[in-house]
């Protein structure tokens, strides 16, 4: 057995991966689910939305819960397609030979994912603002908001997909010279 092979931590983080890849999936289907639940059973979500927020005034706004809930799946897929990419990756870590052009390309998708699911982010706080005012009032707040954080994860995976890349093409130049 390898030394990368005995990292406890390694372990854990492929664990802890695939858990995530599992979860998104089931969540993205749930969520997916709801869709005809909530077309249906619109009148039913309404009288509960009553008693629960004492808001006679409120309406139920098919449209947008509908499309709140498939932007919702769309995030959750995409963090599916991410989890599913780092578990390759985790992969070749195991295997003992991470460096290789096909990590560099999962890096590079997966920052494009995270910036398509930061983009998504807008109209599904938006949605879900319009979605809750028709719950509750007028008094509803949803904080809409550029996340720095997974910018800067963006732009740190777009870096290490060229790392890689670099990596990589330096190892075959490496080899071809031996």
């Amino acid at each position: 057995m390898t030394k990368i092979l005995r990292d406890p931590f390694l372990r854990f983080g492929a664990v802890i991966v695939k858990t995530g890849q599992y979860l998104f999936a089931l969540a993205a289907v749930l969520v997916l689910l709801l869709v005809p639940l909530s077309i249906v059973f619109g009148d039913e979500v309404l009288q509960t939305i009553h008693q629960h927020f004492a808001f006679a005034d409120s309406h139920y706004p098919v449209g947008s819960v509908v499309t709140l809930l498939l932007f919702v799946s769309a995030v959750l897929a995409l963090w599916w397609m991410f989890f599913r990419y780092l578990t390759h990756i985790v992969d070749t870590v195991v295997a003992g030979d991470p460096f290789i052009a096909s990590n560099a390309n999962r890096l590079q998708h997966m920052a494009f994912l995270l910036l398509a699911i930061q983009v998504i982010y807008i109209p599904t706080a938006a949605f879900g603002l319009i979605v809750e005012t028709a719950f509750k009032g007028p008094t509803s707040e949803v904080d809409v908001f550029w996340d720095f954080t997974g910018l800067l994860m963006v732009i740190t995976l777009f870096i290490f997909a060229r790392v890689f890349r670099h990596g990589t093409d330096m190892r075959s130049d490496l080899r071809g010279t031996i």
